[in-house]
């Protein structure tokens, strides 16, 4: 191979000298595939390259108007496509990223439908702080959460997942630090569809199927249930009054009004955990247009979700209709509109709280199944046996808990071309909710038959907007220099107010108002918001789109802080060396792209605090403090003058590649984060007058790697095989704490339960450790603080670290099969090094302590004669054997590795032939079955390892297995 170069002139046209050995001319240009042409005869080689796929699918919106080819990135940016989520069967788009972005873990808190999740960027971590990052849709600044005070309700559920062009995570703070001080956990960036110029396009999707929930638990039957208490009892009494047989007449007289023992026959054996649960419905249906012609470009979408939850009585349904249009008034004057209104339902259950009240999955476990759900004569049982008065089936039929939510979020930009290559861009965006929160409990449920019924109503009214003026200059200079600057300014306002109120005595269970009930039993009002006015700035350069730099300022002003720290500076710079448009890899052929990318930013964080944390605040509580029937005044908090930003100080060095013809391409990012200036709440002495006050206290470091591979090992005779895997590992270390914001009082550890020691990993697991089973007695043991065996640990002393909530390494692994019209497509999602507590296996094995029912393992596996060696202790009622702690002192019994590998999603998928399709005015019919949640590897044995994201996996509401079925149907 000769090596030689000719760059075109500014028209493509071009001239070079060729060796008279050569046979080819190979043409590059950044943007298009490579192509080879063989020289031949003439004196004239012409050549229009193609576009390459690879690269026009990595358009990257770095925000406020920037588009940069991936090849001119020098940051961390992550990005998924809105064909590689649509037809998925989740109801919001924050979902269906988990898995497919490396660097980027999505986890769920349950499984209600269009529920929360948390998502987490590079193990973003903050003590006080959420750890999720900003998003931005269509240019609109939203905070993730809900508004829901009833159930979960996920704020990104109003989004249409079918509408979304594109998602784009900014994972270093060189890049994400265009927006500053909300920045510090990253940013996502969602680009909703647009119209093309050209020919209508009509495109209907039509999805329906099924969702269920296997019971993981080996539950005790009625009469294991009575055999486990009745050793329970037996052995309680054996050792308190050294006679077991009357403690086994004990629990037949508490049972049965004798001390007769029951024919094991007559007991019944009744599954509450399957009559609270059903195979959910659901069905999704889209139609969109999209068109245009040179000056107006449109994409008008309309859609609607109804999905049952797996728990009787929770659904979500949404509808939606969206107008995203442009138009080009002038040469120099275009206008761009995108319009989303969405009405939401969400019904079911709250998670987290209450045993038999407010969530159903706790009580579905724990109520003896030797209890019928109906009594003699078909109505509800509540003569119950150790369920602790409620019908739990009743409960999910009769009480109403329900938010309705109704909203837009929509924006305007007007653009205006002063001189070729400068434009001003003034930008509004709008995100509007109204949401009604509503829980009516009748007095048929004999919990509430002594108040008759109550009813609770409250209204959340949000309006969070932002607006921003820019300008936008781009110019190519010397035909070698590429120049592009931004600057603007930028106001964002966010306000909630609630009204509530709340009553009982309703006169039946058909008039639910709360003004038709007798007595009113409170009412509230609130107001909250706070404000960001910004300056903001950018720069980018290249020369010959080989060596690129890009830098990025903003000063942030926030509401939240102190008068002497309200402002301050963020910034980030980044460069980058595209190795593979040197001359000296000219003969290297295989390297299609390959360059290296370094970056150093600072960016900031503030929700670590309230909106009016740094403020010295009076409160009014109303008529409950009131002083002879006057209004009341009372200072409530003392102002911190200098309260300041959490800051997140951040260098990245990466490496982008693509080899093979871009057969094989990918990303390799190594970073280290350093959190400084963390929010925290610091104790004050109790004469002050007040609790706590929050201060900058503290620093942390998260450090770790980002590895994205793609590739299409197999491309031939029709058949297509691509494969796209990620992994991203992270580590943290606590480096300073504040020893005042750390101790209480008493100089006892007071965050999150001493979860946050100094040189230690951060979210650490502290408990006792479990020592197992006495083989001589079958008593409970633990050992001490010096590794002996004790039965009665001191928990605040004997406790010790034993790893963390936070998972070394988590990724995801995604192949699509093709061949002639059929496809199939495959993900793997996982996550290994995080311990997780088996919260619903805690009282599940409490070996007949407190009337719970039990897993079968504490009748069978259990402790019955010397020498025995099991993990299980012998039944013992009330719990705690003379000289023992009780068994429910939490241990490392029930803290398990919850390492996972998930079959997340199976598609199968059927293009019919265009042939068929031939006059019908049909231009493409895609048929496909699906699965969601198929199989799971694990050695956690709590009801799903996925489940333990917040650190609490009680009254959570199962994950479930989904199965669809559906059509795309082009015209």
């Amino acid at each position: 191979m000769y090596k030689l170069a000719s760059k075109p002139m500014w028209k493509g046209n071009y001239s070079i000298a060729i060796p008279s050995g050569a046979t080819a001319l190979i043409f590059r240009s950044i943007g298009y595939a490579e192509q080879e042409v063989p020289i031949g005869s003439g004196d004239v080689i012409n050549v229009r390259l193609s576009e390459d796929a690879s690269v026009l699918t990595e358009v990257i919106v770095t925000g406020y108007g920037q588009e940069l080819k991936k090849q001119s990135l020098t940051g961390s940016v992550s990005v998924l496509s809105g064909g590689e989520i649509e037809n998925l069967p989740t109801q919001s788009f924050d979902r269906a990223m988990q898995g497919r972005l490396g660097g980027v873990q999505v986890t769920s808190n349950g499984g209600q439908p269009g529920g929360g999740l948390n998502v987490n960027i590079r193990g973003a971590v903050s003590v006080n702080g959420s750890a999720q990052p900003l998003y931005i849709i269509d240019g609109v600044q939203m905070n993730p959460g809900g508004l829901s005070t009833q159930t979960t309700q996920n704020l990104f559920s109003f989004i249409n997942q079918e509408d979304i062009e594109s998602i784009q995570v900014l994972k270093d703070a060189a890049t994400a630090s265009i927006y500053g001080a909300q920045a510090a956990n990253g940013v996502v960036l969602v680009t909703t569809k647009k119209g093309k110029a050209g020919r209508t396009v009509i495109k209907v999707d039509i999805q329906q199927g099924f969702q269920e929930n296997p019971n993981p638990y080996d539950l005790a039957t009625g009469p294991e249930y009575y055999e486990i208490y009745r050793q329970a009892y037996y052995n309680q009494y054996l050792v308190v009054s050294g006679n077991g047989e009357n403690g086994t007449r004990a629990w037949n007289n508490r049972l049965y009004g004798s001390p007769n023992n029951p024919d094991p026959a007559s007991i019944p054996n009744i599954n509450w955990y399957d009559a609270v649960f059903r195979k959910g419905n659901m069905g999704q249906y889209n139609i969109s247009f999209s068109g245009g012609s040179e000056k107006t470009s449109f994409f008008i979408g309309g859609g609607y979700n109804k999905t049952e939850g797996t728990n009787i009585g929770s659904d979500f349904t949404r509808g939606n209709l969206r107008a995203n249009l442009e138009h080009r008034a002038s040469d120099k004057f275009s206008i761009e509109t995108r319009i989303n209104l969405h009405n939401t339902i969400s019904r079911g259950p709250a998670h987290g709280n209450g045993f038999y009240t407010n969530t159903p999955f706790t009580g579905a476990l724990l109520v003896p199944t030797l209890n019928p759900i109906y009594d003699e004569e078909g109505g509800w049982n509540n003569d119950l046996i150790n369920g602790y008065g409620y019908n739990i089936v009743q409960v999910l039929h009769e009480e109403d808990r329900e938010t309705n939510t109704y909203g837009t979020i929509s924006t305007i930009a007007l653009n205006y071309d002063i001189i070729p290559g400068l434009r001003v861009r003034a930008y509004g965006g709008v995100d509007f909710t109204d949401a009604r929160n509503f829980n009516y409990r009748p007095s048929s449920i004999p919990a509430y038959a002594g108040t008759g019924g109550t009813g609770a109503e409250n209204y959340y009214r949000t309006l969070n907007w932002n607006t921003s003026l820019t300008a936008n200059y781009n110019t190519v200079f010397g035909a070698d220099h590429n120049f592009s600057a931004m600057a603007g300014v930028e106001y964002r306002d966010y306000t909630q107010r609630v009204l509530s109120a709340s009553a009982q005595g309703f006169p039946n269970t058909m008039l639910r108002l709360i003004s038709q009930a007798s007595t009113n039993t409170g009412y509230g009002s609130t107001f909250t918001g706070f404000k960001l006015a910004s300056v903001i700035g950018n720069v980018n350069y290249d020369y010959q789109g080989k060596y690129l730099l890009s830098g990025n300022v903003r000063y942030d002003g926030s509401s939240r802080f102190g008068a002497d720290n309200k402002f301050g500076l963020f910034y980030g710079l980044s460069g980058g060396w595209r190795l593979s448009e040197e001359n000296f890899l000219s003969d290297v052929r295989f390297v299609n792209e390959l360059k290296l990318r370094a970056s150093y930013g600072v960016t900031g964080d503030q929700s670590g605090i309230g909106n009016f944390a740094a403020m010295t605040l009076f409160s009014s509580p109303g008529a409950g403090a009131a002083y002879n029937g006057q209004p009341t005044l009372r200072p409530d908090q003392i102002g911190i003058a200098d309260l300041t930003w959490e800051e997140v100080e951040s260098i990245n060095l990466g490496l982008d590649f693509g080899l093979f013809r871009n057969r094989l391409f990918g990303s390799f990012d190594i970073y280290r984060n350093h959190r400084n200036q963390m929010l925290l709440s610091q104790q004050i002495p109790q004469d002050s007058g007040y609790g706590s006050i929050t201060v900058n206290a503290g620093r942390a470091r998260m450090e770790g790697i980002d590895l994205e591979l793609g590739g299409v090992p197999v491309d031939a005779g029709g058949f297509k095989w691509t494969s796209s895997f990620n992994i991203a590992l992270i580590d943290n270390k606590l480096l300073e704490l504040n020893e005042d914001a750390a101790l209480d009082r008493d100089g006892n550890p007071q965050i999150n339960d001493g979860r946050y020691t100094v040189g230690k990993k951060l979210n650490q697991v502290y408990t006792i450790p479990w020592a197992g089973v006495n083989p001589a007695d079958g008593r409970a043991m633990y050992y001490d603080i010096n590794g002996n065996i004790t039965y009665s640990p001191i928990s605040a002393d004997d406790r010790r670290a034993y790893g963390s909530y936070d998972p070394d390494f988590f990724g995801g692994w995604t192949n699509t099969f093709s061949y002639k019209g059929f496809s199939l497509d495959v993900l793997f999602q996982y996550q290994y090094g995080n311990m997780a507590w088996t919260d619903m296996n805690y009282p599940l094995e409490l070996s007949g302590a407190y009337g719970y029912n039990q897993l079968k393992s504490q009748l069978y596996d259990a402790w019955s004669q010397p020498g025995d060696i099991t993990g299980v202790p012998r039944p013992f009622y009330n719990g705690a054997e003379p000289g023992s702690v009780a068994i429910t002192t939490f241990s490392s019994r029930w803290l398990q590795d919850a390492s996972y590998i998930r079959l997340k999603q199976l598609t199968f998928g059927y293009s019919l032939p265009s042939s068929v399709l031939s006059g019908t005015g049909i231009q493409s019919v895609r048929l496909f079955a699906q699965g969601m949640n198929l199989w799971t590897i694990t050695k956690y044995t709590g009801e799903d390892p996925e489940n333990t994201a917040t650190n609490n996996s009680m009254n959570v509401y199962p994950h479930p297995r989904t199965f669809t079925f559906g059509a795309n149907i082009t015209f």
